[in-house]
């Protein structure tokens, strides 16, 4: 099967596709997309051009077809719709952050998973809970540790006093 040679759209003239290489010398990736939009501008085929820069003749299709479309814009990264999309939407990681940060309850991770799954039916390990409560949300959060059923109501003031009768002393 013989590809067909695909013709460069006149975005720039091969000078300036040259010009714009040394000026991207740098950048591995931009500079193989160039190399690739020059070796076709100069009459190569997509195929032997792919080749050439050690890359698949699709991703040289890609190229040629964005810098025909978009000129040197087509070929930027562009990555703004990449990633696995997120479980919960912004409007119910506003309304857990209200459900944990209203009233005077503190919650561990494990509390917060058990949340979100009762309240939004989305099940998530412990790792992405704490990235959401932690990163997302920007909430610290504490170990919960034993209040001692004799400890006295007034604990507080009995230790500043203590503190201050040492320091007297």
């Amino acid at each position: 099967m013989v590809e067909r040679n695909k013709k460069i759209a006149d975005h720039l003239e091969l000078d300036e596709i040259k010009s714009v290489m040394k000026e991207y010398k740098d950048s591995y990736d931009m500079y193989r997309k160039l190399l690739v939009i020059s070796m076709v501008y100069q009459g190569e085929t997509i195929s032997k051009a792919s080749d050439y820069v050690h890359t698949s003749r699709k991703t040289g299709e890609r190229w040629v077809k964005n810098y025909n479309e978009n000129g040197l814009e087509g070929l930027y990264s562009n990555y703004h719709n990449c990633g696995r999309k997120a479980k919960l939407t912004n409007e119910q990681l506003a309304e857990l952050r209200e459900i944990i940060t209203s009233g005077e309850e503190s919650y561990s991770i494990d509390d917060v998973q058990r949340i979100i799954k009762d309240t939004f039916g989305v099940n998530h390990d412990y790792k992405t809970v704490w990235t959401i409560v932690r990163k997302k949300l920007d909430l610290n959060y504490g170990k919960p540790f034993i209040k001692y059923s004799t400890r006295p109501e007034d604990a507080e003031e009995h230790l500043k006093k203590l503190r201050k009768h040492r320091s007297a002393t």
